[in-house]
């Protein structure tokens, strides 16, 4: 029944809060994938797959995304990152033999043109990896003329560091087009739309692997950081929490409910949302496991339905609020509209005063997962009360007393509800009858 409450949150939320376009990427939220680790579809390019061998290609295709997009889409999703792409040698793309071609072992280029149309068609981006360590002139242009043939909507730029081109930063600004995003995975003051910071990508890991961490490595986040609790060359997330021994379910909801709520570009590592384990490529890029228990998922595709519907979450101004050892309070607003936001990954209950001079007068505060309401107390405060390890964003609103509109939606959901039983009840009996 908590679905069917935060179900109604949404819907009623939808109708306040205006949905706009987003500048740049800061609307986005990024899903990164490897191909041949996501789903195998079809066994026709599956060459020289084994499954057993973890450094080998494992058989998954351009037609596993498409089979699996649901999952991606479900979870909110708008970008899907999927590595290299170009003919390799190996799974991960680290050795391209053709820059000019799609790699054989993923489909064909029919296959991969299928891919990109299905994301249009469902409103969503594709990016992929531009392996650029032993890139030279004639890779530049092939990887140019890969970009006006097949027309992908970003790219992520990886082996940086390793290339010693002086043509390098002149072909990333060649490419860096209002049509195309670029990003980075690694430090480099080439000109990108969204920066990459491994310290940052530290920050999350240390706040969030256990409960009462220090959190200051997150304050100060532009709109154009990029957000990440782990990489496909770092180590998992839940590898670090669980060297904490701790519960990594709790650690990826808590690390992740900041990841999509503060200021940047969220970037999510395939697997986080099943609590993927891994300290090297051999570990940590595991063929993708659908049959997975779907909390994390189900928590993912929550917040994502209001943050994909909010411009204050999106694009909003920030002011923190409170910062301690794991307790994070902070403002997200707009002129439109203002939310709240709280991550209590402490060990304890946590209590929150916010002044009328911050909320205004009059209001209401809409916990849009525990379904509380706060309102002003007669000190004219907003007190707002968390338990340990919980995420709970409260939407600014008018103060509307009794609030019909959600009486009447819990009405008729809870009457659906009662219809449906009555339904499969009835259903039932008719077999035993016939029986």
């Amino acid at each position: 029944m908590k679905k069917i409450h935060i179900i109604l949150a949404f819907v009623l939320l939808s109708f306040s809060v205006p949905v706009q376009a987003s500048a740049a990427m800061q609307g986005e939220s990024i899903y990164d994938l490897l191909v041949d680790r996501y789903f195998n579809q079809t066994n026709q390019n599956d060459i020289d797959a084994n499954t057993q061998d973890p450094a080998a290609f494992a058989g998954g295709d351009f037609l596993g995304i498409i089979n699996r997009l649901d999952h991606i889409k479900d979870m909110g999703f708008t970008y899907i990152s999927m590595g290299p792409v170009f003919e390799t040698s190996d799974y991960k793309g680290s050795s391209i033999t053709n820059y000019s071609t799609v790699a054989p072992h993923f489909g064909t280029v029919e296959d991969f043109k299928h891919l990109l149309e299905t994301l249009q068609s469902q409103n969503m981006k594709a990016m992929i990896d531009l392996p650029l360590a032993q890139a030279e002139e004639a890779e530049f242009s092939e990887m140019k003329q890969f970009l006006e043939t097949f027309p992908v909507d970003g790219v992520k730029l990886t082996g940086i560091s390793e290339n010693t081109s002086p043509r390098l930063a002149s072909f990333i600004e060649e490419i860096n087009t209002d049509e195309l995003d670029v990003i980075a995975l690694e430090e480099s003051d080439l000109p990108v739309d969204v920066t990459y910071s491994e310290e940052r990508v530290n920050a999350f890991q240390q706040a969030f692997k256990t409960t009462d961490q220090p959190t200051e490595g997150l304050e100060g986040l532009a709109s154009t950081d990029l957000l990440a609790i782990d990489t496909l060359a770092s180590n998992r997330f839940t590898y670090v929490s669980t060297e904490e021994n701790m519960f990594p379910p709790t650690r990826v909801k808590m690390a992740v409910g900041a990841l999509l709520t503060l200021p940047g570009v969220p970037l999510m590592t395939y697997g986080t949302e099943i609590a993927m384990n891994g300290n090297s490529d051999e570990t940590s890029h595991q063929i993708m496991n659908f049959r997975v228990d779907e909390d994390i998922m189900l928590f993912i595709e929550d917040l994502q339905t209001i943050r994909n519907q909010s411009q204050a979450l999106q694009v909003g101004d920030m002011e923190m609020l409170e910062n301690d050892n794991g307790y994070m309070v902070f403002k997200r607003s707009t002129e439109e509209e203002s939310f709240i936001v709280v991550i209590n990954n402490t060990s304890a209950t946590q209590t929150f005063t916010a002044s009328e001079e911050l909320i205004g007068k009059d209001k209401e505060l809409r916990g849009l997962f525990e379904q509380d309401i706060v309102r002003q107390d007669a000190d004219g405060n907003y007190k707002l009360v968390l338990d340990r390890e919980i995420v709970e964003l409260y939407h600014v609103k008018e103060d509307s007393g009794l609030n019909m509109a959600y009486i009447v939606a819990m009405i008729i959901a809870y009457a659906l509800f009662l219809a449906f039983i009555y339904l499969v009840w009835r259903k039932g009996k008719q077999k035993q009858q016939q029986t």
